[in-house]
């Protein structure tokens, strides 16, 4: 086998081994800091899963106004008839 290839294989394995080491050292919020008043919410939030959808609130809808009707035309003096 070549030595280059050898020495690839190594170094990806040493690599996925750190980083997997990595993600499975991730710190455990301590749980008298997150129960103090003033904790620091974000570093007490156990994220397990997908971040929770937003909240999304719909505005309500306006009310329903019927249209005004136009106002009448004004109506126009009858004319006198002469005679």
């Amino acid at each position: 086998m070549n030595p280059a290839a050898i020495l690839l294989t190594v170094f990806l394995g040493v690599f996925t081994g750190v980083v997997g080491a990595a993600e499975l050292s991730k710190p455990v919020p301590d749980p008298d800091y997150c129960a103090q008043r003033d904790a620091d919410p974000a570093k007490c939030v156990i994220q397990d899963g997908p971040p929770p959808k937003p909240v999304v609130r719909k505005k309500p809808q306006a009310p329903q106004i019927p249209p005004t009707p136009p106002d009448p035309a004004p109506e126009k003096p009858a004319q006198k008839q002469r005679g």
